[in-house]
């Protein structure tokens, strides 16, 4: 009888287990690289040149929503924007930054006909797309559809083309878990702090970084995010250091924007996203790896492989003791360090990171 009962246990729990790692979404070393993301309107030729091709970003988006104006007479721009994408993608070189467009979104676009045209054209050089404005899980689902059906059509390998999602409403981050759970195309949740500002519809308060029903935002999209193995990415700093301040103004502009980034950094963000080059480097220095960071997680996973194979499930470090939730901390950061190239293949063999 008891033989019994622990079969059907373990045939259960087997199927819970295997259904909580269906959950994780595997992502390629690539997609762990995302501390600093650059966006540019696709509209303006000679601004998507720059930033495919000579930016530090990590990733560079190529805006065809906010760089559109509303409204049913601007098809021509609409259609060189496209065109500026395509031909980005397809002629420039980028090197190693991830190359992503942003389509209008579902209101706009219901027929998916940004994604269409520009999949069609330039799908098999196309890392990805970000998505404005997401409300729900069905619409991720569509999304997924519609790119299935695509790769379908043009011989592409299934699921190339990834997503990537911006959270900007109180619905949003109401359902950000199952948004986070609705397809392994994605790669990133992404903030949008002002348009989640204007639809909490407060009446004479100013937006703050560090206010409350912001952060409590914050707080989910990042567990949301951490739930399925994917990063989480901080909103934009929307102020610049324009020409027409004065150099104490522009220099307040980039320090606020440097504790825009640390502060999400400290809320579990892995990047944040930037509108120009200087926005750009501080986003990589303020998420980047420290080298102490990277050689004390190495020295930490080493010294649990070897407490393993002595038969121990804890180790002492540093008068601390390391367990397997600790081991898995330092392999955050190892992941993504071996993703960077810092470090070296040896090692990563021995840490089976690679």
């Amino acid at each position: 009888m008891s033989i019994t009962i622990e079969n059907a246990a373990r045939e259960r729990n087997l199927k819970l287990v295997a259904h909580e790692a269906e959950r994780i979404i595997d992502l390629e070393a690539k997609y762990l690289v995302q501390m600093a993301h650059l966006t540019t309107p696709a509209t303006v030729a000679k601004y998507v040149e720059t930033a495919a091709t000579k930016s530090a970003a990590n990733l560079v988006m190529l805006d065809l929503e906010d760089s559109i104006p509303r409204g049913s007479g601007n098809y021509a721009l609409l259609a060189q924007g496209r065109d500026n994408v395509v031909h980005a993608v397809n002629d420039l070189d980028w090197g190693r930054r991830l190359r992503f467009f942003r389509p209008r979104g579902l209101a706009l676009d219901p027929g998916h006909t940004d994604i269409i045209d520009v999949v069609t054209r330039c799908g098999a050089k196309l890392d990805g797309l970000i998505y404005p404005k997401i409300e729900s899980a069905a619409e991720v689902i569509s999304i997924d559809h519609t790119l299935s059906s695509l790769e379908d059509h043009l011989g592409l390998p299934k699921g190339k083309i990834r997503v990537e999602v911006l959270i900007e409403s109180a619905n949003a981050e109401e359902q950000v878990f199952e948004i986070a759970r609705s397809s392994k195309r994605l790669v990133a949740l992404i903030f949008g702090a002002f348009d989640y500002w204007g639809s909490l519809r407060m009446v004479g308060v100013p937006y703050r970084t560090d206010h409350a029903l912001v952060d409590h935002a914050r707080a989910r999209i990042v567990k949301a995010a951490a739930s399925v193995g994917i990063p989480a990415i901080a909103e934009m700093t929307l102020n610049y250091p324009t020409k027409d301040k004065s150099e104490a103004e522009q220099k307040a502009a980039l320090a606020e924007c440097k504790r825009d980034a640390e502060y999400a950094r400290e809320m579990g963000f892995r990047g944040k996203w930037t509108g120009i080059p200087a926005q750009t480097q501080i986003a990589l220095d303020v998420f980047s790896i420290p080298d102490d960071v990277i050689a004390e997680a190495i020295e930490a996973a080493k010294m649990f492989l070897q407490a393993e194979r002595e038969g121990r499930g804890a180790v002492m470090i540093k008068g601390k003791m390391s367990d397997r939730a600790t081991d898995r901390i330092y392999r955050v950061a190892l992941k993504v360090a071996y993703a960077l190239g810092r470090v070296d293949e040896a090692t990563a063999k021995e840490l089976h990171l690679a």
